[in-house]
């Protein structure tokens, strides 16, 4: 049995990881991929062996939520990902300060000032830097992992523990740098499936007893008969039965000129008739559709890493 639900708070890969580790782990879960652009997990499991509150509880253990009424991750406007992007880019900012004052020490630019802060502060200021990095690595540990900034983490402690707090401060900033560039990267593949999502239709408007009913585009089957009107987006694939239209086929072609067709042609979920109405019978619908199928492979792409980063995270 397939179970999809979406995951609030991850911003990075070794999230992903926390995520797949803490369901995956439960009785029941046969297997599990974690999504970050899409926020979204996707869970094959044995029914009656586990249910979706076990698993919101593995999840929030792990620190991270799936919503209560199951709405997409990210509705607030004032989301935890722009809250994070914030704090992330604040963090970024203080640690180059910190971190052009270190080197300036070094190159004698002028004289020492991070010798002269008291060791509390100097850990204070360790700690606020890198706590993102530092929280993840503590939820890693806890959940008996080892990711890539367990190592630096160490090193990190290990040059507090010898009062090299100019040493702790350059290598959390490469720690936050890194940080920051990977959530830049995973905010802009979020956007795209999101930018995605946004194009496929809501609505489908069919033909039933010679009446036109407007149904959530989840309600269509194969077969039934869909009417589309100028300036609306085909809600399925299928076949035209009547009617002549302009169709502007970019989501699915990268045709930048619009086709025209009629009956006996086949149109594409996701598209825009600019000009014309058609009737069509509808040949596949949702994920089944092409542009369902466009989207899967994006989410696929993101699961299926290369060899590469499987060996990086060994």
């Amino acid at each position: 049995m397939t179970l999809e639900i979406p995951i609030q708070g991850m911003d990075c890969a070794d999230c992903t990881r926390h995520v797949q580790h803490a369901i995956a782990s439960l009785p029941g879960v046969e297997s599990v991929e974690v999504f970050l652009g899409s926020e979204k997990a996707v869970i094959q499991h044995y029914p009656g062996e586990v249910d979706l509150e076990t698993i919101r509880k593995a999840v929030a253990n792990a620190g991270y939520a799936v919503p209560e009424d199951g709405s997409e991750a990210s509705q607030n406007p004032v989301s935890p990902a722009l809250a994070r992007s914030i704090l992330t880019l604040f963090g970024v900012v203080f640690s180059v300060v910190l971190f052009v004052v270190v080197i300036g020490e070094g190159l004698g630019l002028f004289s020492a000032i991070t010798s002269n802060i008291p060791w509390p502060i100097s850990l204070t200021i360790v700690v606020l830097i890198g706590f993102p990095v530092f929280r993840n690595v503590i939820r890693a540990t806890l959940n008996g992992q080892v990711i890539a900034h367990t190592l630096m983490t160490v090193g990190i402690l290990a040059a507090i523990l010898a009062g090299e707090w100019a040493t702790a401060i350059v290598v959390t900033f490469f720690m936050r740098l890194g940080n920051y560039v990977e959530h830049f990267t995973a905010e802009k593949a979020r956007r795209a499936v999101k930018d995605l999502n946004s194009m496929a239709p809501r609505t489908a408007r069919l033909l039933r007893d010679n009446d036109e009913v407007e149904v959530p585009v989840e309600q269509v089957s194969s077969g039934d008969i869909v009417i589309v009107r100028p300036g609306e987006i085909i809600p399925v694939d299928g076949e035209v039965l009547s009617g002549y239209a302009t169709i502007d086929q970019a989501t699915i072609t990268g045709e930048s000129l619009p086709v025209e067709v009629g009956p006996g042609s086949t149109v594409f979920a996701a598209t825009l008739a600019s000009l014309g109405n058609l009737q069509l019978r509808a040949a596949h619908t949702g994920k089944d559709t092409t542009f369902g199928r466009v989207i899967q492979m994006v989410e696929a792409a993101e699961a299926n890493r290369a060899e590469v980063q499987r060996v990086a995270d060994k």
